[in-house]
Parts: structure tokens; C-alpha cells; sequence
């Protein structure tokens, strides 16, 4: 080592052209061993250390703590001994430096001479040749090559008279840049390096010929998808534009100068951050096609933690291929964004709207035209609106999606098949499929274990449930004739015989008309038990056939006795009563004491006293039906509240109501130990929340604690069809793991409700069809027919925070409502649940009479994303409950409004 060393400002990235010193590390005087970080830097992007690998004591004269010099000017010195040391601080004047054992490397920013504002430069620029006069640095070389500027006509300012980067950008090269100056009164505070980089890269950029398109896309399931993988949604929206890129690659290209395209192989996304006080950051996630979420999860939270800091290294901010800007978490309707040198496009989101979520490509048109750029956009919204095809999970309730799957699986239909398609289960999810199917031309058998299509729904369900409910209903109002002054309505006495005939006319009406109807439209209807040979051929079990279509036939009562050969397959085949292992249930079943929402309607009188064992949506249908009907009925419910489907408050207050009615008890937390007895008088042990036990007497107990779908009989293993946790395993398309295999109602799961199967149906068929399909569960919706009724469709608040929406609820007691008033159907509340930047209505939520009515305008809302400014701008008629809707919309919207006010 020669008498000393100078310690320059490191160049630490592409675009660094001074620092600022941050700290010292270590103090003057201090014997420094190679390797040793001595300081901290900040470069336009981040704080980095700076190495020293000699071997020497810290001297001065040392940078003071924010100060502020240009790449390679001294900032501190090392001697050989500790006698050398210089403890001055170095001051704002130059000073010589100490003899160095080797040259300067980098270009000094002349302290003495104003500073010039020098633009940052892209790779791949080719240098001007050497001027003739003198000398010129790499950087005067490159940036002069860049604009085609001749250094013969520029006169060096450095050492020498050697051109320097200034001087291409000042005095005569300044012409050749066309670069115009504007002189504003007053003076300036000078660019920190952030900002200084930003500015000089925005220079560049605006030289680009760009242009600009849009497309609206739907993000809500892409929203759920990620939410449900424990992912930010920043990262789902880079992997989704990564795939698109994949198949549109020349939006990762680069234009290069003289007239040079670079195509690049790997796709490296920069997602811009906003720091306080620190301006733009943009870390990057790199090869994002190539990893899956968790992954770039992962690594996205760190390369944020770091940027807000300014700890991130050069490589993890510097040479994106592509840039996204989602100024949407900010609230902000539209905008364009500029891309940064070294890419061609870059990618602007905005929050969604009632159009939907505005994403706006700006590009570079020397590398992408306009058919590029939407052919990428298209591709683009059908990756965020269809996540299922390549985020594993994505999918809601009851359906875990293949990865990489198109949503799109035509059949083999060229193959020499007995059917095109085989249904398995005639009811609403079937039926609707096979109907879909038909209508298209194809070939469909709809096999069924009853002699009349139908399900669960008609026979055993919906259809005969509100028949019940109907006369129950019937009965409580008449209790309410005398106040309007109706009299001889009261009291009513039920005739048991006549509601049953009734419902079993009805029922069997509705099932002739269903058959009819799929005859009349080419259907082929098997009655018989279906299970899978292969995935291609199932064998038809019809020893079992009854001509009753009130009594469920079991499978497996003879030797298949037909086999049927299918291009596709669709399994919709329901789910019975789930019995859990109480002990005395079996027994109970057997003897007839235990009824199940199959075996309830053989009942050939109204039971004095009910238990009913579940607190789901059968259970309180149930419960209060009989309790109408003059019935004693104690409910009891494992979980501390009633009706997990439904929002929170929705079930606390419907708890409350039915508590009041004068015959019927509800008990939470309960626990049942043992039924035991004979029909008419069964005895049920039962333990409550407190841990006391009670014993009860009663005619029947309805077990009610839910379904689960019974596999076992189709042989699903025979076609390869996977399942999970006891369902049937599908995505948002009801696509099994063979894909040319579907599933759908309750056999897949989730909720099990007729109009669920009945979309779920519909979806498959679309997707056997080749058309674009998907089963959304943040849209679908339910009602539970009590009095009053329980209803929901989309999200709770609860739910859309699960999801990382940001939305806030409003809510109305119905006994302000005039119609309700009228009618004394006074008790509930409806709420509404919108997305706070969008102000999209995302939910509804009802304990209200007449719910099942109502809910329909709430479907329409969350289905066609309307806005609170639509809703509260519809004209509804009065008086209606109707008018809640604009009321409510009207008072959130106010909420909002001061909020954001303040």
C-alpha cells in the first residue's frame, strides 16, 4: 500500500450519478481489514453499504453525514499509519486529494462548475466515435451516440479539455438534444437522487411514440382467489400479466438504438410502490411466470419491507421487462401511466367502477402496435377473471381448481358414442345441464333413480317444505285479520289430511310436467342407479325401479343390466342426510321415532311434541313450521348461533324471534349425548352450554344437521374422478380432474341449494359447449323460509374484508318501512354492503317477511354490479318495501361522503 487510498461515492446502480452520505460505520482513526462496510450511502433508489477491501486507518478529510458528492469524488481516505490520520471534516471547497495508487474511474462532477442536469441513458446505445480534438469519457461517448450528436463540435470541460457527459448535454450539444429550458421566478430547492432519477428517466420516456388502450375487467374473483392463497392481490395481478405476456411476447421486447428490437426470454415484473417521503419505488419480482404465488408472495413481502426503507440492492429494482401501476388502491377512477426506459409498456390500474376494474396499456408503438396491445389486454382480463385456470384454490366453497386448465374442454364427440353426454341425476343442477345440452344439438341421457325428474328439490325439499310453510303462514296471518278489523278469521284449525293431498297433487304435477318436457325435448330419461366402468362407460342398475316417485329406490338391488358408452359426463346426483354417530340414532331411524328431511314427510299427523336436532336452514324451516302448526318444539344447535349461511346479526336476531314464539325453545351449544324410546315417545339427552344436562320427552326427533353426498355407489375411482374432504372435486367450471368429466349441486359441495346446482348445471353445459362459464360464489344467494325470513346474496362485511375488499354496510330497521307497518310485519332489518372506492353494491342481507321477494331487485344489484349512486337514483314505487334500497343507498352514500371529508 502506497502513502494512502482514497474511499469514493461507488457507483451502485445504472442511473447513479451522486450519493448522499447516511452514516459512518466506523470512526476516524480506526484500523480498517478488508471487507470492512465503513458507511452508508443513499443512491436515487436505496441505502446501500460501502466496502472498503484495503487494509488501512479511517481518515479524514471525511464526508460529514448528508452530505452530498458525485460518483467516484473522495468521501474519506485510508493510511498506512495511525500517525497519517486527518480527523477534518471535508468542507464544500475543493481540496487536492492524496497521492492514489491508481486513476480515477469514474467521471468527477466539477465542484467549482454549476451542475447540469444529465439524462439517464438505456443499454444498448452505441457510443459516438472519439472526437479528433480531444478526448471524451464513456458515458460523453454514449449519451452523444444516443442523440447523434458529433462530439467534433463540442469543447471539453474536464481535465484536459475531456469531454464530459455536461458537456453533450450544454453549449452546442445542447442543440443537437432539442432539450428546452424554462426560467421560473424564485428559487428552487434541488432534486433529492430519487427524484432526480424519476425526472430523467421521464425525459427519456416522453421521447417514446406511445399510445394507449383500455379494457374494464372484473377482478372479483381473481380478488377472492388470491385472498383464499393468503396472497396480496398486487402479486396475483403481476403473475396474471406475466402469463399473458407469455403468450404475447412481444410485449417484453425492448427498441433499442439504431433501429434494434431486444426479445427477452424472461419475464421480469416491476410493481411501482409509494413510500412516504421516498417517492416512487419499484421492486421486482423476477422470471413471475415461472413461479407460482406462494413463492412471489413471499418474496414480494420482503422486497417491500426493504424499498420502504431504501434497503434494497440494484438488481432487485433496476431492468424491469414490464411495469405495473395500481394507483386503484388509492382510490383513483382512471389514469395512464409512462413507461421507464428500458420496457415497452406498462400497465395502469385503477379502481373499479360499474364497468368494472379500468386497466389502461400505454406502449411503445415502435414495438407494439395496436392488435398486439389488445390482443394482450384480452388475454390479460381472461387470466384476472378466470384465476381458476391457473391459481391452485381459487375456487369457492366445495371447488378447488386444476392449475394451467383451460376453462374451455370440448368434447371427443367424434368417437362412436351411445350419447354424447350422460347425465347423471334429474335434479335442477341435471336437468338444466342436460336441457342446456340439448337445445345445441347434442345427444343427451338423463339417468335418475325415480321414475319422475325432479330431485331432491321437488320431492324430498324446496317444493314440499314451503307447501307446509304456505299453510303455516296462512295461520299466522290470520292472527293479525282482527287488528284491521277482519273477524271470524280466528282461531284456525288445520286440517292435516287436505294439506297432505294437496302437497303430494302438487308434487307429483310438477314431476309429470318436468318428464313431459324433457321428453318433448329429445332428452332420454333412464330411470336406474349409474356407476362409472371407465371413464367412458357406466353400467345402469334399473332392478330397483319403483313406479312410486315419492319413494327413493336404493342402487345395487340386482346386476347391471345396462351399459352406455359417453364423449362426457356430468354427475348431479345430490346428497342425502348426513346422520351423525349419536348413540340411539340408528335405532331410532329404524323404528321410526328418528325422521330425516327424507323420512319427515311420511308422518301421518301433526306431532304434539318435536325435537329438532340442527340449527341450519332445515332445522329453523322446520322448527317454527311445526311450532305454527300448534306443535311443542325444542331446537337444538351444536354451535353457538343458528344459521352459519347467513350474516352474524341476521342469525342473532332470528334466534331472538323464534325464542318468542310461545312454543318453540332454542338452545345453542347444546350437545346431544343420547336419543332413545319408541315413536310417540322418544327421550333425547342433551347436555347445554353451560354444561348441565336436560332430558326431554317428545313424539319425534328430526335429525337436521345437514347432507353429505353419498359416492360410494357411482365407483367414481373407476373413471378417475378425484374427491376431497368427502366431495367431489371441481373448479369454477365444475370440471372434474378428467376433463371431460363435470359434477355439480351438492355432490361438489358447498351450498346446497337447488338454484346453486341449477347455475352449476347451466355452467357445465357452457363448458362442454366451448363457451365461457364460470360459477361465481360471491354472487350467489339464499333464503330461509321462516317468519320473518333470513336472505342473503354476496358478500357480508365480514366477508369482502376476508377478501381484502375495503367496504363498508348500511342497515334499516324494517319497522320504519310503511308497508311493513300496515301489514305488522315489523320485526328485522335489511343491510347492504358496498365497496367503499367503487362504491359497487357487493351484498345484501335480510331477516324480513317477504325476503323471498325482495331479494330478487338485491340479486340483480350484486349480479350487475350496480353502484350506490345507481341504486340510490332508481325510482321505486311507494309504498313498497322496495324503497329501502334507494334509502339505504342514499344514507351510505352521505356516510362515504362526510368520511371522506374529513
Amino acid at each position: 500500500m502506497t502513502e494512502s487510498y482514497v474511499i469514493k461515492m461507488p457507483q451502485l446502480s445504472d442511473t447513479m450519478t451522486e450519493g448522499v452520505l447516511v452514516s459512518w460505520e466506523k470512526e476516524i482513526g480506526e484500523f480498517i481489514e478488508r471487507g470492512t462496510v465503513v458507511a452508508t450511502v443513499e443512491t436515487d433508489k436505496a441505502i446501500m453499504d460501502v466496502e472498503v477491501f484495503r487494509e488501512g486507518y479511517l481518515s479524514g478529510p471525511q464526508l460529514p453525514v448528508d452530505g452530498v458528492v458525485a460518483v467516484g469524488e473522495p468521501i474519506a481516505y485510508l493510511v498506512a499509519e495511525a500517525e497519517q490520520v486527518v480527523s477534518t471534516e471535508a468542507d464544500s471547497s475543493p481540496k487536492p486529494a492524496p497521492e492514489v495508487d491508481e486513476p480515477p474511474k469514474f467521471e468527477p462532477a466539477g465542484a467549482s462548475k454549476p451542475k447540469t442536469r444529465i439524462p439517464a441513458m438505456p443499454e444498448g446505445a452505441t457510443p459516438a466515435p472519439h472526437p479528433s480534438h480531444t478526448r471524451a469519457t464513456p458515458y460523453a461517448r454514449q449519451l452523444a451516440g444516443a442523440h447523434g450528436i458529433d462530439l467534433a463540435g463540442v469543447k471539453g470541460s474536464g481535465s484536459a479539455d475531456v469531454i464530459v457527459a455536461a458537456d453533450v448535454v450544454s453549449g452546442e450539444g445542447a442543440k443537437g438534444m432539442t432539450r428546452r429550458i424554462f426560467k421560473l421566478p424564485g428559487a428552487g430547492r434541488p432534486m433529492d437522487s430519487m427524484e432526480k432519477a424519476i425526472a430523467h428517466n421521464m425525459e427519456y420516456s416522453l421521447s417514446m411514440p406511445l399510445f394507449r388502450a383500455t379494457v374494464h375487467v372484473d377482478p372479483s374473483r381473481l380478488v377472492a382467489a388470491a385472498k383464499k392463497q393468503g396472497s396480496s392481490v398486487t402479486v396475483a395481478l403481476a403473475k396474471a400479466t406475466a402469463l399473458a405476456i407469455e403468450e404475447h411476447p412481444k410485449i417484453n421486447s425492448v427498441y433499442q438504438h439504431e433501429d434494434r428490437i431486444l426479445e427477452r426470454e424472461q419475464i421480469d415484473v416491476g410493481l411501482a410502490v409509494a413510500t412516504e417521503g421516498m417517492g416512487l419505488v419499484v421492486p421486482v419480482l423476477r422470471d413471475t411466470s415461472h413461479r407460482d404465488i406462494a413463492d412471489l408472495s413471499a418474496a414480494w413481502i420482503d422486497l417491500v419491507e426493504r424499498a420502504r426503507i431504501k434497503r434494497l440492492k440494484p438488481e432487485e429494482y433496476s431492468n424491469p421487462t414490464f411495469v405495473i401501476s395500481n394507483m386503484g388502491m388509492l382510490g383513483v377512477a382512471y389514469f395512464d401511466a409512462i413507461p421507464s426506459p428500458g420496457t415497452s409498456a406498462i400497465l395502469a390500474i385503477a379502481t373499479t367502477g360499474p364497468q368494472g376494474m379500468p386497466v389502461t396499456i400505454t406502449a411503445d408503438h415502435r414495438i407494439v402496435n395496436g392488435a398486439d396491445a389488445a390482443r394482450f389486454l384480452n388475454t390479460f382480463k381472461e387470466r384476472v377473471e378466470h384465476p381458476e385456470t391457473w391459481i391452485s384454490g381459487s375456487g369457492g366453497d366445495g371447488t378447488v381448481p386444476t392449475p394451467k386448465k383451460s376453462p374451455k374442454a370440448p368434447l371427443p364427440l367424434e368417437g362412436d358414442w351411445d350419447y354424447d353426454v350422460v347425465v347423471i341425476g334429474a335434479g335442477p343442477g341435471g336437468e338444466d345441464c342436460a336441457r342446456e345440452l340439448v337445445e345445441h344439438g347434442l345427444k343427451v341421457a338423463l339417468i335418475n333413480d325415480s321414475p319422475l325428474p325432479g330431485g331432491e328439490c321437488l320431492w324430498r325439499g324446496c317444493i314440499p317444505s314451503k307447501t307446509w310453510r304456505a299453510a303455516a303462514d296462512r295461520i299466522r296471518d290470520r292472527v293479525h285479520d282482527a287488528r284491521l278489523g277482519v273477524e271470524g278469521t280466528a282461531p284456525t284449525a288445520l286440517s292435516w289430511k287436505t294439506l297432505e293431498a294437496t302437497r303430494r297433487q302438487l308434487l307429483q304435477s310438477r314431476g309429470e310436467m318436468a318428464l313431459k318436457a324433457d321428453k318433448g325435448m329429445k332428452i332420454k330419461f333412464i330411470q336406474g342407479h349409474a356407476c362409472f366402468v371407465d371413464e367412458h362407460h357406466i353400467d345402469v342398475d334399473t332392478a330397483g325401479n319403483s313406479e312410486d316417485p315419492f319413494s327413493r329406490t336404493q342402487p345395487g338391488l340386482g346386476s347391471p343390466n345396462q351399459r352406455i358408452s359417453f364423449a362426457g359426463a356430468v354427475i348431479a346426483t345430490g346428497a342425502p342426510p348426513f346422520i351423525p354417530p349419536i348413540p340411539g340414532v340408528q335405532e331410532g331411524l329404524k323404528g321410526g321415532g328418528v325422521l330425516t328431511s327424507d323420512t319427515v314427510w311420511g308422518l301421518e299427523k301433526i306431532p304434539e311434541r318435536l325435537a329438532v336436532i340442527g340449527g341450519g336452514a332445515i332445522g329453523v324451516e322446520m322448527a317454527q313450521i311445526f311450532q305454527d302448526f300448534g306443535t311443542e318444539v325444542l331446537l337444538l344447535e351444536a354451535q353457538d348461533r343458528l344459521l352459519a349461511e347467513v350474516e352474524s346479526e341476521v342469525g342473532k336476531l332470528l334466534a331472538e324471534v323464534l325464542n318468542a314464539n310461545p312454543r318453540l325453545t332454542v338452545q345453542t351449544s347444546a350437545k346431544v349425548q343420547a336419543i332413545s324410546g319408541q315413536m310417540g315417545a322418544m327421550e333425547v339427552n342433551f347436555d347445554d352450554g353451560e354444561g348441565a344436562s336436560h332430558r326431554l320427552e317428545v313424539d319425534h326427533v328430526i335429525m337436521a344437521t345437514g347432507k353429505r353426498p353419498h359416492l360410494e355407489p357411482l365407483a367414481l375411482e373407476q373413471a378417475g374422478v378425484a374427491t376431497e374432504n368427502g366431495a367431489i372435486r371441481v373448479d369454477a367450471q365444475c370440471m372434474t380432474s378428467k376433463p371431460h368429466i363435470f359434477a355439480v349441486g351438492d355432490v361438489v359441495g358447498g351450498l346446497m341449494l337447488a338454484h346453486t346446482a341449477a347455475q352449476q348445471g347451466r355452467v357445465a353445459a357452457a363448458t362442454i359447449l366451448g363457451e365461457a362459464h364460470a360459477y361465481e360464489l360471491e354472487k350467489d344467494c339464499g333464503v330461509i323460509f321462516t317468519r320473518p325470513q333470513a336472505a342473503f346474496v354476496g358478500l357480508s362485511l365480514v366477508q369482502a374484508k376476508e377478501r381484502g375488499i375495503d367496504a363498508a354496510e348500511v342497515k334499516m330497521p324494517i319497522r320504519i318501512d310503511a308497508k311493513a307497518m300496515i301489514n305488522n310485519e315489523t320485526e328485522g332489518l335489511i343491510k347492504i354492503v358496498a365497496d367503499k372506492a367503487s362504491h359497487r353494491i357487493i351484498g345484501a342481507h335480510f331477516l324480513v317477511d317477504h325476503a323471498d321477494t325482495l331479494i330478487g331487485e338485491a340479486v340483480m344489484m350484486v349480479a350487475g354490479n350496480i353502484t350506490l349512486e345507481q341504486a340510490a337514483r332508481a325510482i321505486h314505487p311507494h309504498p313498497t318495501q322496495t324503497e329501502m334500497f334507494g334509502e339505504m343507498a342514499r344514507r351510505l352514500l352521505s356516510r362515504l361522503r362526510r368520511t371522506q371529508r374529513r
